[in-house]
């Protein structure tokens, strides 16, 4: 009866624990949509030319890509492009998901629960890019809105003393990419397309107040 009666609490508990973990889930999504379709209203930039930058998604996970040209001569240095290259795309994200998971198909639920949950370190994914392409979504900036991207993104490179990036010795997923330490940590608050929102959020570009997914900061742009 004793038996019974210890095994009737457990379940209640773990009946509790699953509705409260459904509410945060819930809470989460709910909360994502709605600050997603909320927009900044950012300050507007005037300038007779401007710079051509793209935004992409690969579904999931928004990237920044910049022509060689707009990104500044001692930052290019740094970041050791292969000959030929024409882009360079910034992402940033959890380290290890980065790093173990090249395929949606290799995501394991340590990886995933890690990152999502646990405090992470992060790293930056830079690829060497010949060609643009027509999925990219185009996005253009005054000069000083230029200068204030690659101030962002290259702070978010973890260096040395002396300044110098420091280079992950890991296999990249092809032949013209790499990765690099990182600042800061992942969460399911900080996520890699939320290191993207506030990049657009430092230029004054429009996008949402809070975007952890692409789709929000996609649907601003697209306006």
């Amino acid at each position: 009866m004793i038996k019974i009666k210890i095994l009737s609490r457990i379940l209640k508990l773990l009946k509790k624990l699953l509705i409260f973990i459904i509410f945060v889930v819930a809470f989460y999504f709910v909360s994502a949509l709605v600050f997603s379709l909320l927009k900044t209203h950012p300050s507007e930039f005037s300038c007779t030319v401007k710079k051509q930058i793209f935004i992409t998604t690969n579904g999931v996970h928004l990237d920044i890509v910049l022509p060689v040209e707009n990104i500044q001569p001692e930052f290019l240095e740094k970041l050791e492009v292969l000959k030929g290259t024409k882009y360079v795309s910034f992402g940033w994200g959890d380290k290890e998901f980065y790093i173990n998971t090249p395929e949606w198909s290799d995501l394991t639920l340590p990886t995933a629960f890690k990152a999502l949950f646990l405090k992470s370190e992060t790293a930056m994914h830079v690829t060497c890019c010949r060609n643009s392409n027509q999925s990219w979504n185009k996005l253009f900036l005054c000069e000083s809105q230029i200068d204030l991207l690659n101030k962002y993104i290259e702070n978010s490179f973890l260096k040395t003393g002396n300044g110098k990036l420091i280079k992950l010795n890991v296999d990249g997923y092809n032949n013209y990419d790499s990765f690099f330490e990182a600042k800061g940590n992942f969460s399911f608050y900080k996520t890699c397309n939320i290191w993207v929102n506030q990049a657009l959020k430092e230029i004054e570009v429009k996008t949402s107040v809070w975007s952890p997914f692409d789709f929000g900061i996609l649907y601003h742009l697209q306006e």
